[in-house]
């Protein structure tokens, strides 16, 4: 008998293919029945989570295509109104040009655009593209949002009720479509790579396969004059310039470690590369970004030999110029980490303390463990330990857990 499979492998495998199958089977079926086609494709994931509880198929792809396929030609013999969309789907010339390993950049391409109809706002879309194409769930956008799940409810209720309007799948050939639409696009790949490097999974929060997702789909959207620009390549700088450092996010044990603990020389240096080519490009249009300035930032982490010969003064610029374009508590919280170390403790604890009264902060683990960390650094121990102990209570995974359990563990030594 074979071995019972992991839960993350065929986890990251669902949500891959959901959003692959959802774009294929509504490029077959029309933007008017995607409502069936994420029913048909949910049927064919359930029954594979049945089949597969001892192992995979040879083929798990071919087999979640072949479900899925069978259950929708299965509903559309039952349903009259539904019996003209049956020679499509049983077709194989076309199916197979749906399903055809050069037809996902197309089916995905065209599915993120249209999902940016003009008539519904970004948060929206961007709801729509997480769930739909990057199969992420209701609570895992919520919390990306910061937001409670019945509003992701209803921001994908307006959504698919408005695709289904639309009757066709956008043109991203046509370059002003494109571009409007392309903000949307950027930021729902930005929170899908987030989730990957450091998401709200309890069990899991690091997921490679998430971020490389959003990588290949960024590269994706680079490749077509019409949905390419600087902002796509300064996106896909600070993916490849942080994916470099997730072979040293977590220690034996499970725990996240302190980008000052990381040793830089196991970070993937073809990454680094990548990304640095990708900034270069970045920096040929005239327009800076949101995307230019964390991009900077995470460039001059990965290229400086350690924390102590670090740019910090080129950190804290950077920040400063985020701030000016999309001010928030956590953009704010990083620079004041970054001014600890450029101006000294006592400046980077009084930058802390001045956001202490924001309500997110209040409930964001990390907020609590800069400030403890300065606090150690200072030598108070005791307020060190009690802001400690305030992170390990706002942790949300285990991986949290365990880096402030270590730290507390350290300040009794």
């Amino acid at each position: 008998m074979a071995a019972e499979l992991p839960g993350e492998l065929v986890a990251d495998l669902f949500r891959r293919e959901s959003g692959r199958l959802v774009a294929a089977l509504t490029r077959v079926l029309g933007p008017a029945h995607l409502a069936l086609a994420e029913d048909v494709v949910q049927d064919a994931l359930v029954s594979a989570m049945q089949a597969w509880r001892f192992g995979l198929p040879r083929d798990p792809v071919a087999w979640i295509l072949q479900v899925a396929r069978n259950r929708a030609i299965d509903l559309l013999r039952r349903d009259r109104r539904l019996a003209a969309l049956r020679p499509a789907l049983e077709s194989e010339r076309e199916m197979a040009a749906a399903l055809a390993p050069d037809a996902d950049p197309a089916n995905q391409l065209a599915m993120m655009f249209s999902i940016c109809d003009e008539a519904l706002a970004m948060e929206t879309h961007v709801t729509l593209i997480l769930r739909l194409l990057c199969g992420l769930s209701a609570a895992e956008i919520a919390r990306a949002f910061l937001v409670d799940t019945q509003t992701i409810d209803r921001r994908l209720h307006r959504g698919r009720a408005r695709l289904q309007e639309l009757g066709r799948l956008a043109d991203v050939s046509a370059a002003d479509e494109a571009r409007a639409r392309r903000p949307s696009v950027l930021r729902a790949l930005y929170l899908l790579f987030n989730e990957g490097y450091h998401g709200s999974d309890a069990r899991h929060p690091l997921h490679p396969a998430m971020c490389a997702d959003a990588l290949r789909l960024v590269e994706l959207m680079l490749a077509s004059p019409a949905t390419g620009g600087p902002d796509g390549h300064a996106l896909a700088a600070l993916f490849c310039l942080s994916s470099a450092r997730l072979p040293t996010r977590l220690d034996n044990d499970g725990a996240f470690v302190p980008l000052v603990e990381q040793d830089r020389a196991r970070w993937d240096r073809a990454l680094i590369e990548r990304g640095v080519l990708h900034l270069s490009q970045a920096a040929t249009g005239d327009e800076l970004t949101r995307w230019h300035l964390e991009a900077g930032i995470a460039c001059e982490h990965t290229l400086a030999p350690s924390v102590a010969e670090t740019d910090w003064r080129r950190i804290v610029d950077l920040y400063d110029a985020l701030l000016a374009q999309a001010p928030g508590p956590i953009v704010a919280m990083n620079r004041a980490v970054a001014i600890a170390e450029l101006r000294g403790l006592d400046a980077g604890r009084e930058a802390l303390r001045a956001l202490e009264g924001d309500e997110k902060l209040s409930r964001y683990t990390f907020y609590f463990a800069a400030r403890a960390d300065i606090e150690r650094r200072a030598g108070k121990r005791a307020e060190a330990r009690r802001l400690y102990e305030r992170a390990l209570d706002l942790a949300r995974s285990r991986a949290e857990r365990l880096v402030f359990q270590k730290k507390i563990a350290e300040l009794e030594k």
